[in-house]
C-alpha cells in the first residue's frame, strides 16, 4: 500500500465531514442484563412483587441500579521469533486475555444490592462454624456459582418506530451486545460511609470471567432481549441525557 497522496491531505466540506462527525456514540444508553442460572443456590428472596424489590425481582432491579459499567478490552500474550528472516524481529499473538469487569450500582434503600453480592460471595467459600474457633471453609462447585452476564449498548435512536416525513422507514441503530461467560464476584471494594453531606452509597464489584463474545447485529435482540422485550425500561436508561 503507498503512501497517502497530496490530494487526500486537502481540507474538506463541512457538507463532507457532518455525518460522521455528528451520529457519535453517547456513553448514556446501554443496560447490564443480569441472567443469573443458578441464584437459588445462593440467594433464596426470588420472589417478584417484594417490597425490597419494588415489584420488580432482584435482577431487574440489579439492571436499574447499575450505574456505571465498562465495555471490555482484550488483549494477547505474544512470543517473539528471532531468525525466521535474517535480522527481523517478529512478535506473534499467543493467549488471548480478558480483563476483570468492573461494575458500580447504586445502593437501594433496603440494601437489597449488598445482600446480593454479599451471599454471592459468601456462597463460593462458606464457613462452617463461624463464630467457633475450629471454623473452616470449603469452596463451592464453580458450575453452582459461576454465572453469565450480559451488556447491552445501544443509542438514542435505537428504539424509535414509525417513518420519515417522506414515508420511507425510520433508520435506527443497531444495538451491541456483549455476553460475559461464567463470570463470578473477585471483590466487593469497600464503601466510606461518614457524618457530613449525603451523598448516594455506590458499591464496586469487580468481576472475573472467562470469556466473552460480541454481536452487533439488532436482529440478536430475539436471543439477548435487553429485558424480556421491555424496551420502555431500555430506552429510560438514557440517564436523563
Amino acid at each position: 500500500m503507498a503512501f497517502p497522496k497530496e490530494s487526500e491531505f486537502v481540507i474538506k466540506s463541512m457538507a463532507d465531514v457532518r455525518d460522521p462527525v455528528s451520529r457519535v456514540s453517547l456513553d448514556t444508553f446501554y443496560q447490564v442484563s443480569f441472567n443469573f442460572g443458578n441464584y437459588d443456590k445462593w440467594f433464596n428472596e426470588t420472589s417478584s412483587g417484594n417490597r425490597r424489590s419494588n415489584g420488580l425481582d432482584f435482577m431487574q432491579k440489579m439492571n436499574l441500579l447499575c450505574t456505571q459499567a465498562e465495555i471490555p478490552g482484550t488483549s494477547y500474550l505474544t512470543t517473539q521469533a528471532v531468525g525466521h528472516h535474517q535480522g527481523i524481529q517478529e512478535v506473534f499473538p499467543t493467549l488471548r486475555q480478558f480483563p476483570p469487569l468492573n461494575l458500580t450500582f447504586y445502593v437501594d434503600a433496603d440494601h437489597l444490592i449488598l445482600q446480593v453480592l454479599e451471599n454471592w460471595m459468601t456462597y463460593i467459600n462458606p464457613l462452617s462454624n463461624q463464630r467457633s474457633l475450629n471454623a473452616y471453609g470449603r469452596l463451592n462447585y464453580p458450575d453452582n456459582y459461576k454465572e453469565i452476564i450480559h451488556l447491552s449498548k445501544f443509542e438514542r435512536d435505537t428504539f424509535l418506530k414509525g417513518n420519515n416525513f417522506d414515508g420511507s422507514p425510520r433508520a435506527t441503530t443497531n444495538v451491541s451486545h456483549y455476553e460475559f461467560v461464567n463470570v463470578w464476584p473477585q471483590n466487593v471494594q469497600s464503601m466510606r460511609i461518614s457524618y457530613g453531606q449525603s451523598s448516594i452509597l455506590r458499591c464496586s464489584i469487580v468481576l472475573s470471567y472467562d470469556r466473552f463474545f460480541t454481536s452487533f447485529d439488532k436482529k440478536d435482540l430475539r436471543e439477548l432481549p435487553i429485558d424480556d422485550g421491555n424496551d420502555i425500561i431500555a430506552l429510560n436508561r438514557s440517564r436523563y441525557a
